[in-house]
């Protein structure tokens, strides 16, 4: 059982191509994907706006009472959602749609409807998806983290008890 031993060890196609010169220089690769992502967005844009469309028909099913099948159908909707809007340059949308996840995971979890601070959601949801608003400014990260500290008031334990005008707190601070 003695004798020379050989090592093989195998070409790696991948690291040849990645150290041979040519091909098209990252600045352009770059250019010419974000060009692409642009020519999506009408499309991104038209399949958020149907997003927001059942979102508020799922919530008027609820007719504005706690329902843990609407909960469920619109945290799916909303959270299926998400990453889509980032995709097509609207990181804010992508922003807002957490936010209205966290919310209703949040709710959920007290078995309680705020209808308003849905509402702020989903009107905040349209204006950053018909505006240049998504753009990502001042205007719209004063939105964002309106929407954060309405969704973080229904984080805290049941047994604390909200402010009863939260909710028109809430709205006010989006106006």
């Amino acid at each position: 059982m003695s004798g020379a031993v050989q090592i093989h060890v195998p070409e790696v196609r991948l690291a040849k191509l990645i150290r041979t010169p040519g091909g098209k220089p990252v600045a352009d690769a770059m250019r010419d994907a974000n060009k692409g992502l642009e020519g999506l967005q009408k499309d991104c844009l038209a399949e958020l706006g149907g997003v927001l469309d059942r979102a508020e028909a799922i919530v008027a099913k609820g007719g504005g009472a706690y329902a843990p099948e609407v909960v469920a159908e619109l945290y799916k909707l909303v959270s299926a959602t998400i990453g889509i809007a980032t995709a097509c340059g609207l990181k804010p949308i992508d922003t807002m749609l957490v936010s209205l996840a966290d919310l209703l995971d949040y709710l959920n979890g007290a078995r309680t409807w705020e209808a308003n601070a849905v509402a702020v959601h989903l009107r905040a949801f349209r204006l950053l998806l018909h505006t240049e608003a998504a753009r990502d400014g001042t205007g719209t990260q004063a939105i964002l983290e309106g929407l954060r500290r309405v969704s973080q008031r229904f984080a805290k334990p049941a047994t604390e008890t909200k402010p009863a005008d939260a909710d028109a707190d809430a709205a006010a601070d989006l106006e």
